[in-house]
């Protein structure tokens, strides 16, 4: 859904984690330089600050960065710097209430002996709208699209940062 969603000459960044495997995996796109990733160097927090570049030099182009709830806490704050420097970008958060690469290695590697891996229950589409950016919040999978042209469209149209 999110892929249909996306205009054609998107850049888009993804976070560490098991997002950034289903980026890989699902994602085209036509034009160069329109896909950063971390890849394996671990680093959390990478896909919001990457897309702020990004999206400073090529401002015509939409830009959304992908992320878990887990990398995202290592950059949210960034938000506010986006919106301070009148940086537009789309800032699509997956919310599964967990590092879920870390739970996955907790799965093969401590035959399902859970530590740490949980993550509370918070809006970060009211975080964002602290912050000064615009928030959607999306609990159906046939609203995924629709929410994503939305925040685009704030983005390119009315020069919003979206989480």
């Amino acid at each position: 859904e999110l892929e249909k969603a996306m205009p054609e000459d998107v850049m888009v960044s993804t976070d560490i984690g098991n997002i950034n495997a289903v980026a890989h995996s699902y994602l085209r796109f036509e034009k160069p330089r329109s896909f950063f990733a971390p890849m394996s160097f671990g680093n959390c927090g990478y896909a919001l600050p990457t897309i702020m570049g990004a999206k400073v030099a090529a401002p015509e182009r939409p830009a959304i960065a992908y992320a878990g709830d887990g990398a995202w806490g290592m950059s949210l704050m960034e938000i506010m710097t986006a919106v301070r420097h009148e940086i537009p970008v789309t800032a699509v958060v997956f919310h599964n209430r967990q590092w879920g690469a870390e739970k996955k290695n907790q799965v093969e590697f401590y035959n399902r002996r859970f530590v740490a891996g949980e993550l509370d229950n918070q809006s970060f589409a009211e975080i964002g709208r602290a912050m000064g950016a615009e928030g959607i919040t999306v609990d159906r999978l046939e609203d995924v699209g629709p929410a994503l042209k939305k925040a685009v469209d704030m983005q390119m149209n009315e020069g919003k940062t979206c989480v």
